[in-house]
Formats: structure tokens, sequence, C-alpha cells
């Protein structure tokens, strides 16, 4: 047991290193601004039964103080009110407008679907794509444009801050954070170009619109169900620039608010980003409860001096990431419990997929086992991109 709490330690050691990084140089969307030129922007919504959050967005995105601007929504065939809402907003701002999603064709996320269709109406030089329950600041459009222009950018992802309402969201959301803060020192997303060392979020995802032709468009991931690190990941591998930033303080998003949205939501992604690999995906779960579990289990009838410094060192992470990212104290509270559900959550995604067949959400079941369709993660017709 020694030795394990001692490899536990000097993994917490890494994981604070590179998160210290990650506060300390970011970069963060919100410190960069006025852009010096002023190209048409598309802010693109892929929405699909977003009655609920798509008001917020839209009055969010009418508030931008970047003047150049079209905001498309696509209402992906919803059976809420979605479409009403955004119609609503289409008459109201001349800005604005709405586009019926076309029926999904086989071998597609409606996501990607939804995307494709977005960039095929879009008439700006940059095009951002955006989630609806995703609420900018009044300058995040401009701060995405000083990104570009800083960086010489050719796509800039953003992780928003996120809203964390009751005690699963404060413990199991930021577990997003812990992974990407603790994992990917950011600054090296843009200063390499490394094909591992690329992340991106669809939350809030912005291209030159060359830089999307030149990758293939959406239709190039079109069954991807992690379909951003497959697009960054193509952007690296064709020698275009990459910039990942925090969006705290410049982008923010509620993504769920109880524990069964919490659930379902991430048993989607949580699997698919491992390629659906259990090969891989299980020692990851694994690596969890060693670093961010087991201490504390020790902890409680083995008060020693290094497994007091493994929690402390976790207690530092967290407490890091708490402050920088906005997760509050609770969050740090709840660090253990958070990791565990995680890991249980991880375990359910592999059990959905191998039940189902696929990955369902918004209430369509994606088929990426069984179905003829290439692997969900792998991207799709690189090749053909290439030649294109």
């Amino acid at each position: 047991m020694s030795e394990l709490i001692l490899v536990t330690i000097v993994l917490l050691a890494t994981i604070n290193a590179v998160a210290a990084v990650n506060v300390i140089a970011g970069p963060f969307l919100r410190k960069y601004s006025t852009p010096s030129t002023r190209p048409l922007i598309s802010l693109l919504i892929p929405a699909r039964n977003e009655e609920l959050n798509l008001p917020r967005c839209l009055e969010a995105l009418s508030q931008q103080a970047y003047p150049a601007l079209e905001v498309i929504v696509l209402d992906d065939q919803s059976d809420d009110g979605t479409l009403d809402v955004a119609e609503r907003w289409a008459v109201k701002d001349a800005r604005f407008s709405v586009v019926a999603g076309q029926p999904l064709p086989e071998g597609w996320t409606g996501k990607n679907w939804a995307c494709y269709q977005l960039a095929q109406k879009a008439a700006g030089e940059v095009l951002i794509f955006i989630d609806a329950d995703v609420h900018p600041t009044p300058r995040a459009v401009e701060n995405t444009l000083a990104v570009f222009e800083r960086f010489r950018a050719d796509a800039v992802s953003s992780f928003p801050g996120q809203h964390l309402r009751g005690l699963a969201a404060k413990g199991i959301i930021p577990m997003m954070d812990v992974i990407l803060y603790g994992a990917l020192p950011l600054p090296l997303v843009f200063r390499t170009k490394f094909e591992s060392l690329s992340a991106a979020n669809g939350q809030w995802f912005a291209f030159r619109r060359e830089a999307y032709e030149a990758v293939g468009t959406h239709s190039v991931v079109r069954n991807n169900v992690v379909e951003d690190v497959a697009l960054a990941r193509l952007i690296k591998r064709r020698g275009m620039r990459l910039v990942l930033t925090s969006g705290v303080g410049s982008v923010a998003c509620e993504m769920y608010s109880n524990l069964s949205e919490i659930n379902e939501g991430f048993s989607k992604n949580f699997f698919a980003a491992f390629r659906f690999r259990p090969s891989a995906f299980l020692p990851f779960l694994a690596l969890m409860l060693l670093v961010f579990v087991l201490p504390y289990v020790l902890l409680l009838h083995d008060i020693s001096a290094s497994t007091m410094l493994a929690v402390g060192l976790n207690l530092t992470f967290r407490s890091m990431l708490a402050t920088r990212f906005r997760h509050g104290l609770v969050s740090v509270i709840l660090h253990p419990l958070g990791s565990l559900a995680a890991v249980l959550i991880g375990l359910n995604a592999i059990r959905l997929y191998y039940v189902r067949g696929g990955v369902r959400w918004k209430g369509r079941t994606v088929p990426v086992r069984g179905s003829g369709t290439r692997p969900p993660f792998d991207v799709c017709e690189t090749t053909q991109a290439k030649d294109e």
C-alpha cells in the first residue's frame, strides 16, 4: 500500500503542476478584446427541444457589442416550442433568422447534421457554433475574434464557465474541468502540432470559414458523437492553429440541473471520448479512483503523513480550480464523491453502449455499434477531406 500511495502522490503532484500552468497562463477568452478588424461573424445554433434554454441564449446574443454579426437558429425537428421561440426573435431582430432542419440522413448524428446545414446557410467569414444552453457576455464575440487575431488562429474553442445548481451539479459537473485542466496544459495546444494535445468544446467552437471548409466541414465527422475533438485534431493534422481557452467570465453555461440529466449527458460523451474502447477507458476510471478517491478512503483508518499529503494535494488541486473557474467551495468538499460518481457514470456509459448498441440523446439513438457505420470517434472520410 505504501508504494501505491507513493504513485498517487507523484501523479497528484504532476496534476497540480499542470493545473497551475492553466490557472496562471490560461489562455482566458475574456482577456482578449478590441479586435482590429470587423468581418461578418455567423453565430450558429443547432436547437432540438430547447424551448427552455433558447430564450436566454438568444437574449444574450442580441446584446453582443460586436456589430457585424448574424444569428441563425436551426430547429432540428423539435417537438416543443423551440421553433416558436426562434421565430419570435427573427421577427424582433433583423440579424436573426431561422432554418427548418431537414430530416436526419442515415449515418449522421443529429447535431453534426444540424451544424452542417447551418454552415451552408451562413454568410460569415468566421463561424461560431454555439449550444442553446450557452449564455455569452456582451463581449464574448469580440473576445473570440481578438483571440483569432492575437494567435493567428484558424479555430478557437472555449470551455464555458458552469452555472452549478444543486449538490449533484456542484459535485459532478466540475469533473469536466478536473480532467481537462489537470491533464492538458492549454498553452501547449496552440504551441505544438501534436494531435494528442488537442481538445475542443462544441458549446463554443469558432472557425475561420476557409479552415472549416479545408478540414471537410461537419460532413467529415458526420457519425462522431465527440465531433468537437475530432475537428480539433483535423485542424492540427492539416497544419493549422487551434487555440483552446477557458471561457470563465466570458461564456457561461448551465448544462444540467439534476442527477438524471447529468447521468444522461455524461453517459453520452464520457465513453465516446475514449473511442468506445474499454481497454483505454477502464484504466482511466481506475486511475481516477486511485488519485481522487483512494486517499480519502485511506485517511479514514490511516492518518499517516503520506496519506495526509495525498489528501492535501487533492485539496490544493481542487481549490485552485474552484477559485479560478468559480466552482465554489462545496465542489472542493464534494470532490471524492463527485469523482466516485463520475466513475460510476462511466461504467454505466459502457453498459448502455453494449445494451443499446448506440448512444441516446434528445430522443434519438445514434447507432455506433453493429450498424455498418464507421467507428464513431475516428475521423471519417479523412482522405477525402485532404483531397478536396
